[in-house]
């Protein structure tokens, strides 16, 4: 589900905002409006205010919103994209609130996914039915794992064939692998609308989630292959192996390690707090900084590795405590991810 933009930070890593228009300084000079921001004296405290117009943004499109087919996600990205435009594309500087969102604008977009994903990815994969898992892993993985890949090839080879840029295979495919990535909040919702079958909505949601580690592992392929860093079937499979299968190794390995721990806690929900979440980070981290395979897809084995063998070893109150903790976080995060990554 968050792929696409997790790619796109990737992408946009060494873009800046986008030119401003010209301001009148005192001395007659002229600057930009952001060349005059950097001028101006900055309040680190500002940074807060943009959290809290979030999180309001955040609310009043959910009430807005609900029980319609419009997802309010939609309406988070047009805040987003507006607030931006705003900011950077005009002359006024907008006191304490712009100097706040200037602030979160310069994030480091790999700061920015290694806090926002974790909690969106544990969350949805911890919040599946353990049951439903197990009878749609099979259909889950075809569509995941084949089913990117025949994507992507035909994604690419529409470029490279039909689109007058003359980019090479690499660059074609490259391409594909990026736009194979699915968002099926819209779907999903509107499954659910309908009266469709468990099974159903279970299959298209839980797809998406592995969908979004093996487009990673696939834009990264190749990615390397457009650097020239791999060629050949060797290097490729040997790629592919490690960066997918060492994923799902450090997954299963951090959930294994955390059954162990929950078995010498005895109802406190505190602890299953702080043990999911800090699990949710250190697997993130151990695979996309210590072990350099796709921390999305170890998360995303963690979270289902927890939600079909870890169910009994969280206790009922505490088990429904974890799930309101998560979703809210993962409210707040999907107001962050969607809003920032699009100045």
């Amino acid at each position: 589900m968050y792929a696409s933009s997790a790619l796109h930070l990737r992408a946009t890593a060494d873009v800046g905002p986008p030119p401003s228009p010209a301001t009148t300084m005192p001395h007659g000079g002229e600057v930009s409006s952001a060349s005059y921001a950097s001028h101006t004296p900055s309040d680190p405290t500002n940074g807060v205010i943009f959290v809290g117009i979030c999180l309001a943004v955040g609310a009043v499109c959910r009430q807005l919103f609900h029980g319609t087919r419009v997802p309010y996600t939609v309406a988070l990205l047009v805040f987003g994209v507006g607030l931006g435009s705003l900011v950077y594309t005009t002359k006024y500087e907008y006191g304490r609130i712009g100097d706040g969102v200037r602030l979160w604008a310069d994030i480091n977009p790999d700061l920015l996914l290694a806090g926002f994903l974790p909690v969106l990815l544990f969350e949805s994969t911890f919040s599946m039915d353990a049951h439903q898992i197990k009878k749609c892993m099979t259909q889950m993985i075809l569509l995941a794992g084949p089913g990117v890949l025949i994507s992507t090839c035909i994604i690419g080879s529409a470029v490279k064939l039909f689109f007058p840029y003359g980019w090479s295979w690499k660059v074609s495919l490259l391409l594909g692998s990026l736009l194979s990535a699915t968002d099926p909040v819209a779907v999903v919702a509107l499954l659910k609308e309908l009266g469709a079958s468990k099974k159903l909505s279970m299959i298209v949601e839980g797809e998406s989630m592995m969908n979004d580690g093996v487009s990673m592992v696939v834009f990264q392929l190749f990615y390397h292959m457009v650097l020239g860093q791999a060629s050949g079937w060797t290097s490729i499979l040997k790629f592919t192996t490690l960066a997918s299968g060492g994923s799902v190794f450090i997954g299963v390995a951090l959930g294994a390690s955390v059954m162990l721990w929950l078995g010498l806690i005895f109802s406190d929900v505190v602890l299953d707090l702080a043990l999911t979440v800090a699990i949710s980070y250190i697997s993130y981290f151990v695979a996309q900084q210590g072990a350099d395979v796709s921390g999305i897809l170890t998360v995303t084995t963690l979270g289902m590795f927890l939600t079909v063998t870890g169910r009994t070893a969280f206790k009922i109150g505490g088990r429904q405590g974890l799930h309101h903790f998560w979703y809210v976080a993962s409210e707040i995060s999907v107001a962050g991810m969607l809003i920032l990554p699009y100045w």
